[in-house]
């Protein structure tokens, strides 16, 4: 299982985990999301936010992926997006 608890700040790089259902082993940076995003999307608090689910308090963040990303639909792409914490992996700069 992955750590749900995982805190990023602005600028912070990050990879998403290959076990996420989109994404896949992209890195990118930990970004603010945009405004459109946090005036229709509750809970954000700078760069990320939480959201209640059935497995508890999850924590999204807003990334800026390095290279564009088809979603799990294959729609897409999409330079940037909310990601679970659990799926961020800390990358060196």
């Amino acid at each position: 299982m992955l750590n749900m608890d995982k805190h990023f700040s602005l600028g912070d790089r990050i990879k998403v985990s290959d076990k996420h259902h989109w994404a896949k082993g992209v890195m990118g940076t930990v970004i603010h999301p945009p405004t459109s995003v946090v005036e229709f999307s509750d809970g954000w608090r700078g760069v990320h936010r939480e959201v209640p689910s059935l497995r508890g308090r999850l924590l999204f963040y807003w990334v800026r992926f390095d290279s564009p990303q088809l979603d799990a639909d294959g729609d897409g792409l999409y330079a940037e997006g909310e990601i679970d914490s659990s799926y961020l992996l800390p990358i060196g700069t």
